[in-house]
């Protein structure tokens, strides 16, 4: 009789450790801070966009920067500027172009093209604003609308897959303009660091899904990239 005591408590303890572990997971995931962000604007005619004109992304310019920080032009967002190394701009613009492509759901201008009818509007339109500027593009381009990136954050892993002296960081933002009268349709913000689960405990769900890896600053910025594209006007 006694042993049987014993078994079952026992067995209730184990159940109690497992409940609360679940709970305490829930509590985690659900507190988990978000470092995604994105908003989709009410129009006031829809629009249907299948076909996307790509602006070159953009590093922004610390030269524009007050106390480290510079408010974006097309969503008047002011975001806090970091270090970005060489080439961060064509890894964003790749990594999002082959995310919008994989969707298979739109016909997507190259940023090449985009840029050079950009530079011949901007040189006649000087008192234009951005946004007026690439609404005049994506109309002349046939497009619904114009896709405006920039990158203020863009810090390399130092290490390897397993060990790292340095966690990569990425922070990157874009801006889906209606090319009809330049208003935003929708825009996605990304801003994360990697930080090991020892450090940040609400990383729990992120370090389960990163299968306790430490991302290269592509990887974390595809990350970025595919959860702003679940939420892109026609993506779904």
């Amino acid at each position: 009789m006694g042993t049987l005591f014993i078994l079952l408590k026992a067995r209730r303890s184990a159940v109690a450790c497992l409940l609360v572990a679940v709970i305490l997971s829930v509590f985690l995931i659900g507190c988990a801070p978000h470092n995604l962000s994105t908003k989709t604007y009410a129009l006031d005619e829809p629009i249907n966009v299948h076909r996307i004109a790509v602006f070159p992304i953009q590093k922004l310019d610390s030269d524009e920067a007050v106390d480290n920080t510079v408010r974006c032009e097309v969503c008047g967002a002011v975001v806090t500027l970091g270090s970005v190394e060489p080439q961060a701009e064509r890894v964003v613009e790749e990594v999002v172009l082959s995310r919008l492509e994989k969707t298979g759901k739109f016909e997507i201008v190259p940023p090449e093209r985009t840029q050079g009818v950009y530079q011949r509007i901007s040189s006649d339109f000087l008192k234009d604003s951005l946004k007026g500027s690439l609404g005049k593009v994506g109309r002349e381009l046939g497009a619904d609308a114009i896709l405006y990136g920039h990158v203020y954050r863009f810090r390399e892993r130092k290490g390897y897959a397993y060990g790292t002296d340095q966690a990569a960081s990425v922070a990157f933002a874009l801006h889906l303009i209606d090319v009809r009268d330049g208003s935003l349709i929708w825009r996605g913000k990304f801003d994360k660091t990697q930080t090991s689960l020892m450090e940040n405990i609400f990383q729990l769900f992120a370090f389960y899904k990163e299968r306790g890896r430490w991302l290269t600053a592509r990887e974390l910025t595809d990350e970025g990239a595919a959860g702003m594209i679940e939420t892109f006007p026609g993506a779904n």
